[in-house]
C-alpha cells in the first residue's frame, strides 16, 4: 500500500481514528509522514515518535494538542523522538470543569454570529473538549445544554433522546447552538481572564535563586504576555501570609520553582491548585531527587542552566495558559 509520492493508511497514527477509506499522505524516505486527520488536522510525525506515543498512552490528549494548534492557525511542530519528549510535559491535566470551558469557547470560536448553528460530530470533534472517546464528549455537551449555555436544535433525525433521557446522535452529528445564558457566561469568563494578568511565583528567596527569578522566570513570562509577581517584590504593610492568599487569587497561574524545597513554595502550589489555578512546576536538577512525593506525579521543568529554564517555560506558559494580550 506504498506509493512513490505517498502512503495510505487505514488508521491515524495519533488518535486512532479508523478511516472510511485509507486515507493517502506524504511521506519523507518511509519515516516521516504528513497526515491530515479529520479528527487531530494536520500534523507531521515520524514512525518512531508515532510507536512512542502509542506506548505512552499519549493518544487523545496529542490529538487535542495537534487539533488545538490547528484551530488556532497555529503551525504544529514536526513531532520526532526529541519534540515528544518535551510535548509530552507540556500536555495539560485539565479537569472536567475546565473540559467544558474549553469545549464552550470552541464553539464560540467555530460561530460565525450568535444565533448560527453549529454542527458537531462526536467522531471527529472529541479534541475540543480534551475528551477520552465519545462518550465523555458528549457528557460535556450534554451538561452544558442541561447548564442552559447550550441548545440542542437537532431536526429529530439528527439528535434525540431515548427513553431515560439520554442524549443520542448518529453519524450526521448533533446541530447546537449557544443560547443567551451562553453568551453571556463567556462575556463574563473573558472579562475575568483579561483581568487575570497577573502570574504569581512561589520560590526560595534566597540570594543564590535571586538571579534565576529576575533572570529566566521573569523575563519566561513576561515575554509569554503575563506579569510576573513574587510577593518580596515590592513594599507592603499587609500580613505576609494574607498578602500571599490575595495576590494568588488575584493571578492567572503560577510558577512553582521548589529548588531548596521550601515549604512555603508547596503550601502556595497547593493553595493554587485548590483554587483550581494552572500550576507550572520548575526545580534545578541537582534537587530533583528531593522533589517531595505529594508532588512527584506532576511534570517539572527540570532546568541546569538558566537559558534552558527561559526557554521552557516560556513553551509551558504558552502551552498551557495561551499568551496573554501583551505578547
Amino acid at each position: 500500500m506504498t506509493e512513490q509520492n505517498g502512503t495510505t493508511l487505514p488508521s491515524c497514527l495519533i488518535c486512532k481514528l479508523k478511516f472510511e477509506r485509507d486515507l493517502k499522505s506524504e511521506f519523507d524516505y518511509s519515516e516521516r509522514l504528513t497526515l491530515n486527520c479529520p479528527r487531530c488536522h494536520k500534523f507531521t510525525i515520524t514512525r518512531t515518535a508515532a510507536r512512542r506515543a502509542e506506548a505512552l498512552e499519549l493518544g487523545q490528549k496529542l490529538s487535542a494538542w495537534i487539533r488545538n494548534l490547528n484551530e488556532n492557525g497555529i503551525e504544529v511542530p514536526e513531532i520526532n523522538s526529541n519534540s515528544l519528549e518535551q510535548i509530552q510535559k507540556i500536555l495539560p491535566d485539565h479537569s472536567p470543569r475546565e473540559k467544558q470551558i474549553i469545549l464552550l469557547q470552541n464553539i464560540e470560536r467555530m460561530t460565525k454570529y450568535p444565533g448560527k448553528p453549529i454542527l458537531i460530530i462526536p467522531e471527529y470533534d472529541i479534541p475540543l473538549a480534551w475528551a477520552s472517546d465519545k462518550e465523555e464528549f458528549m457528557y460535556y455537551i450534554e451538561s452544558l445544554i442541561n447548564r442552559g449555555f447550550l441548545r440542542n436544535i437537532g431536526d429529530g433525525q439528527q439528535v434525540y433522546r431515548n427513553k431515560i433521557g439520554k442524549l443520542i446522535y448518529d453519524s450526521s452529528g448533533c446541530l447546537i447552538e449557544i443560547t443567551a445564558n451562553g453568551w453571556e457566561y463567556l462575556e463574563q469568563l473573558e472579562k475575568h481572564i483579561e483581568a487575570s494578568t497577573q502570574a504569581f511565583v512561589a520560590m526560595s528567596f534566597s540570594e543564590e535563586l535571586k538571579p534565576i527569578w529576575e533572570g529566566p522566570i521573569f523575563n519566561a513570562i513576561k515575554k509569554a504576555g503575563y506579569k510576573p509577581y513574587r510577593v518580596d517584590a515590592e513594599p507592603h504593610s499587609d500580613r505576609i501570609d494574607v498578602k500571599i492568599i490575595a495576590e494568588i487569587k488575584n493571578s492567572r497561574f503560577l510558577v512553582a520553582d521548589i529548588t531548596e524545597q521550601k515549604r512555603g513554595v508547596y503550601f502556595e502550589a497547593g493553595y493554587a491548585l485548590g483554587l483550581g489555578l494552572p500550576v507550572i512546576w520548575c526545580v534545578r536538577k541537582d534537587d530533583l531527587d528531593k522533589v517531595h512525593f505529594d508532588t512527584r506525579q506532576y511534570n517539572h521543568i527540570v532546568w541546569e542552566a538558566p537559558e534552558d529554564l527561559e526557554n521552557e517555560l516560556f513553551d509551558f506558559i504558552c502551552a498551557i495558559i495561551g499568551k496573554g494580550k501583551g505578547s
